[in-house]
C-alpha cells in the first residue's frame, strides 16, 4: 500500500464513523471492599504450604 493512499483511507473512515459516539459512560462505582483480610489469609496459607513441602514445620 503506498503512503499516497493513506490520506484518502483516513478520510474514509472518518466518514464511515462520524455519525457514531464514541464514549465512555461511567457506570455507578462499585463502594470500596476492603479484602485485606482474604489476602492476608491467602498468603498465610501459601507461606505454610511451602513450608510444609519444604519441611520446615
Amino acid at each position: 500500500m503506498a503512503l499516497a493512499n493513506l490520506k484518502k483511507i483516513d478520510n474514509k473512515l472518518k466518514d464511515i464513523y462520524k455519525d457514531q459516539v464514541t464514549t465512555t459512560v461511567a457506570v455507578q462505582p462499585e463502594p470500596f471492599v476492603d479484602k485485606s483480610d482474604l489476602l492476608f489469609q491467602q498468603m498465610n496459607f501459601i507461606a505454610t504450604y511451602n513450608k510444609q513441602m519444604l519441611h520446615l514445620a
